[in-house]
């Protein structure tokens, strides 16, 4: 998630502890085929001098099986991920040997470590990398009923230099299979690992003698494609190996019987449209129209098409997933980057050729496009990327021109964004889409929604129908999925009554007048998200009906969600706020991509704290929802420690952000802080004095801690919140 909210879309995270999908580099990782890998090819050579660094290694229990890997030798414990080539090597600043992945020619490639024997366990993962690239990525890979799942972990930055070293946890599903953690990276740049351990993280449990979930029977759904057919499309996001691999067969029927509508979760993005190996073998050639391909998403194309399911085409123009020769002369990436005349050549010949196929071989399949994805960022601004370096901002305008040439009239044009919801970034992408849209070269807006916190409906929805007004187009949800609250004493429930509200509103909407043509889940199963630590969409990973899809239904049947037998009532305005630690629980939540755990060592105040780690971005932090203190005086108090030079206590309020206190954390010794924050206007009194204006309507509040200036690590203690006199 951005600073700028709790639903980004690049996200990295920890996973779920009973089980995520392919993923976008910013939707989720790439969703790659993995065939043919060739074993490490491994050398031994002396490149720089040796300049030992004696790292801190885990300890291991008896018997437990780990990852220990510091490359003295060869081994089978890692291997090349792709047609890399692994050099064993001394690196100065290394413990001794390191191992070098070069000749990467896609972001995937890179270093597996297979860590079956983890299966059903929580896992830490200690690495040590360097990259000229800047950052090397931590991913984590497994398979389900043939459905190959990645997920980014976390990403380690600012590595171009010299080694960083980061730690990360992880939960590997129950039940899965050809499990690895693996190094990728952002570009094609070399990564050198010093070492890589994975231990368990708990109490070890063998895969070997736990029992594999049964798929559940779903014969007896509803069938939410058929309730909705008079209102909008009903779409989901759909991996290759779940239409390719025969016992996804389970999976498909489930598909069938619920959705009208597909789209690709990753085989349609330029890396897997853009044929590098055509291109790259003669770029004199195709110079100006590089080859292009469809192979990843063929087999999806003839299961939607014989079985009548319409699909949405995601996505032509992205900074992400997109492969960086495209963007140099003579595809040469370590060259100078192509002219702007040179740029618009490829891009309009690129969206020419790839039209050209679909409507040639699937003319009545696609009724949608998305155009360009998250060009947007979260300060407001076009986003820097390889298109603004070297066509410029109006890339987009051109995107959509030849696009509008080309496409046929049968295809809508879509622009898709995330956190569209947000006030300042809803209207930087009406701004920017506005001449677009005037030229009559766009039909569309996609709303990812992507809600990692609950979004309020009437930011959600009048953001809705603020771009179809505007901009006079017709609105697709396109992303959708919802995140469980895990601190929640009701996840579930509480999951499900979002879903039923979210599409209740739309429904409203729809009665309104507004054209809303389609709604697509992101991921059949919660085993199957990017975000599968969340549990975020329909559907369990062995297919049974969450209470969130009783929701859907509910909203277009009628009924309420019948709270659980052990439902946890929440507390009631103005009650106390504790947060200790001491039961092992906390309250609140992860900001983005950070990994909660309560330990035992050092605590401020009994024997236990919470260890927040693993910030990829300075926002990333710790969350809580304090609604039920909204609008009242409150007095707060905790504990915090880092080796941060500051840490914040901040609300989450979008285009703000304010920082209620900064505490001076730089000793990295234990901070207590208290203070009194005075909500009873719009107008806040912060414990300084300072007043923050905040909007008025304002019914959530959500704080949060987070260390603003760096990605440090921190610690979290004796959390106190009551009404103040």
């Amino acid at each position: 998630m951005k600073k700028q909210k709790i639903a980004s879309v690049i996200l990295t995270f920890a996973m779920l502890s009973s089980m995520a999908l392919s993923g976008c580099k910013s939707e989720g990782s790439t969703s790659i085929s993995l065939q043919g890998y060739q074993p490490p090819k491994v050398s031994t050579s002396a490149t720089e001098p040796e300049n030992q660094f004696e790292p801190e290694r885990p300890t291991v229990a008896d018997g437990v099986p780990c990852v220990m890997e510091e490359f003295a030798e060869e081994s089978d414990k890692y291997q090349a991920r792709g047609d890399v080539t692994l050099t064993i090597e001394q690196v100065k600043n290394a413990n001794g040997n390191a191992v070098r992945c070069t000749n990467r020619t896609d972001n995937w490639n890179g270093i597996n470590f297979p860590i079956d024997f983890f299966v059903g366990n929580n896992i830490a993962i200690q690495t040590r990398c360097r990259c000229s690239g800047g950052t090397v990525r931590i991913s984590l890979q497994f398979d389900n009923m043939g459905n190959t799942t990645y997920s980014n972990l976390m990403d380690i930055k600012d590595c171009s230099a010299d080694f960083v070293e980061t730690k990360v946890t992880c939960s590997v599903p129950e039940g899965v299979e050809n499990v690895f953690v693996y190094l990728e990276g952002v570009d094609t740049s070399d990564i050198i690992c010093d070492y890589m351990y994975v231990t368990c993280d708990g109490e070890y449990k063998d895969p070997s003698k736990v029992e594999k979930a049964e798929i559940a029977d779903t014969s007896n759904y509803e069938s939410l494609k058929e309730l909705y057919k008079d209102d909008f499309l009903l779409g989901c996001c759909v991996p290759r190996n779940m239409i390719e691999v025969e016992e996804s067969e389970p999976y498909r029927k489930l598909l069938l019987a619920q959705f009208s509508s597909f789209t690709c979760e990753n085989e349609m993005k330029p890396d897997s449209i853009l044929d590098g190996e055509t291109t790259l073998a003669d770029p004199a050639k195709y110079n100006e129209a590089p080859a292009v391909h469809f192979d990843a998403c063929k087999a999806t194309m003839d299961y939607a098409q014989a079985n009548g399911i319409k699909m949405r085409f995601h996505t032509l123009v992205w900074h992400s997933q997109t492969p960086d020769w495209f963007f140099y002369e003579n595809y040469d990436v370590n060259g100078k980057l192509a002219s702007r005349e040179l740029m618009l050549k490829r891009l309009e010949n690129y969206i020419k050729a790839v039209f050209e196929y679909i409507n040639t071989n699937y003319p009545d399949l696609f009724y949608a496009c998305d155009v360009a994805n998250e060009c947007v960022d979260d300060s407001y601004n076009m986003r820097k990327s390889h298109w603004t370096e070297t066509i410029g901002d109006d890339f987009l305008n051109y995107a959509f021109e030849y696009a509008r040439k080309y496409a046929g009239k049968n295809i809508k044009l879509f622009y898709n964004d995330y956190n569209e919801y947000v006030a300042k970034k809803r209207d930087k992408i009406i701004e920017v889409l506005k001449p677009i849209a005037e030229a009559g070269n766009i039909d569309g807006m996609g709303l990812q929604s992507h809600i990692s916190n609950p979004v309020s409906m009437e930011d959600y929805i009048g953001s809705l129908k603020k771009y179809a007004d505007e901009l006079k187009v017709t609105i697709h949800v396109t992303e959708l999925d919802v995140n469980a609250q895990k601190a929640s004493g009701n996840p579930d429930y509480d999951q499900g009554v979002y879903y039923q509200t979210l599409f209740t509103e739309l429904l409203k909407a729809k009665a309104e007048g507004y054209d809303i043509e389609s709604v697509t889940i992101w991921g059949l199963t919660d085993l199957g998200s990017w975000r599968s630590a969340q549990t975020p969409v329909l559907f369990t990973g062995n297919l049974e009906a969450k209470l969130a899809f009783q929701g859907v239904v509910n909203a277009k049947k009628g009924g309420e969600i019948e709270k659980p037998a052990d439902y946890v009532e929440p507390p009631k305005e103005g009650d106390p706020f504790d947060d200790n630690y001491e039961n092992d629980k906390f309250a609140g939540s992860a900001r983005a991509a950070v990994n909660l755990k309560v330990v035992s060592e050092g605590a401020y105040e009994g024997e236990k704290c919470l260890a927040v780690t693993g910030a990829s971005e300075t926002w990333d932090g710790y969350t809580v929802d304090l609604s039920r203190f909204m609008g009242k005086k409150i007095k707060f108090s905790f504990a915090v420690k880092s080796t941060a030079a500051k840490t914040s206590f901040s609300a989450d309020i979008a285009d703000l952000w304010p920082h209620i206190v900064e505490v001076d954390t730089s000793s990295g010794e234990w901070v207590p802080v208290e203070g009194v924050l005075d909500m009873t206007s719009n107008k806040w009194v912060l414990p300084s004095g300072d007043t923050v204006e905040v909007p008025a309507d304002m019914s959530n509040l959500v704080l949060y801690f987070e260390t603003f200036d760096c990605t440090d690590d921190f610690y979290v203690d004796a959390f106190h919140i009551e009404l103040a006199s």
